[in-house]
């Protein structure tokens, strides 16, 4: 596979690309130029030539309209993760170290998730659409809101997503092989970031489904592995809206009680935090403060605990329940 796109200063949205298209045909190369003779000896041009056919793939054109249902303009990395995702994450996962084989519904969910929390911000950025959008989504109706969003928008402006990383990449006095060398290192490092974030896609979109079959109602969720519980409580917030906490194992298999986030937009405010007198202590301390035994501790903001034993751990949850309720109506 040769792949061709535009020489000069380089962007993410086809950094991305060429990460998706490097993923997927493994002896590849690329090209980096605006000659058109160049660009042809290529099987697929991306981001350049102001063309769009079954090889050229090029946003500028005038042409070009091709825009998601929510209003968001495709940008080259969009675009080819429109095309290619579903087989990008396929191949994700017959070639990684997954225990599962992912069904088509959990392929599908995280291509979306991909498309969501990756693309759609790679191409709002590139086509200059973001402020726009952003704008579109807030709606503000007066000067006060006005002023929110701009320094919400001022403070995103900042945050090293994607599109900031990769301008980094560029430094000022790099040009001709040089400049090729950043780009190709970018490449490289967007491949890496692509490829564990579909990996964690898939996953977290499995392990969402299998929440939604354990948990049957009630305040507290009862977990005996490790999922991605969070995301299905953000992602399904009236399946969950009576529950307040959570009892899992975490990754070094120790037995955790945890407080649910409020929402989406309060992901840090607790449903139902520890009691207060619980919080910041360990080991014997907690025992001694919650009459239980084998307790490890209570982080100090009282969003999580733990203890050394399912059923112990279980029985603080129990404690956790009652004496929070208690504190919280007081």
């Amino acid at each position: 596979m040769i792949i061709a796109t535009h020489d000069g200063s380089f962007h993410a949205d086809e950094t991305t690309a060429c990460a998706i298209l490097t993923f997927l045909h493994e002896n590849s190369t690329i090209i980096r130029s605006r000659d058109e003779i160049e660009l042809e000896k290529a099987d697929i041009v991306i981001d350049v030539s102001n063309k769009n056919d079954s090889k050229h793939f090029d946003h500028h054109s005038k042409e070009f309209t091709l825009c998601r249902d929510n209003g968001v303009k495709y940008a080259t990395a969009g675009l080819m993760w429109k095309k290619f995702g579903k087989e990008y994450l396929k191949k994700v996962a017959a070639t990684t170290s997954l225990k599962f084989t992912p069904s088509a519904k959990i392929i599908d969910m995280a291509f979306e998730r991909i498309d969501k929390e990756i693309m759609i911000p790679i191409d709002l950025n590139d086509n200059g659409q973001l402020t726009s959008y952003v704008h579109e989504i807030a709606d503000p109706k007066t000067d006060g809101e006005l002023e929110v969003l701009n320094r919400l928008s001022d403070f995103h402006s900042s945050t090293p997503d994607i599109p900031y990383l990769v301008a980094m990449m560029n430094l000022p006095s790099q040009i001709g092989q040089d400049q090729d060398k950043a780009f190709l290192q970018t490449v490289k490092i967007l491949k890496t970031l692509l490829l564990s974030a579909s990996i964690n896609a898939i996953c977290t979109e499995s392990g969402v489904a299998k929440v939604l079959e354990i948990y049957t109602g009630g305040q507290i969720l009862i977990m005996h592995e490790k999922y991605p519980w969070t995301q299905a409580v953000l992602n399904y917030p009236d399946v969950f809206k009576d529950c307040l906490i959570a009892v899992y194992p975490d990754r070094n298999g120790r037995w955790r009680v945890q407080s649910l986030p409020l929402s989406k937009a309060q992901r840090f405010t607790n449903r139902l935090p520890a009691p207060t007198a619980w919080r910041g202590l360990n080991d014997k301390d907690l025992d001694e403060a919650t009459g239980l035994s084998n307790m490890t501790f209570i982080h100090k903001s009282g969003f999580t605990g733990g203890a050394m034993t399912y059923e112990d751990n279980l029985e603080l949850a129990k404690l956790w329940l009652e004496k929070g309720l208690e504190e919280k109506q007081a």
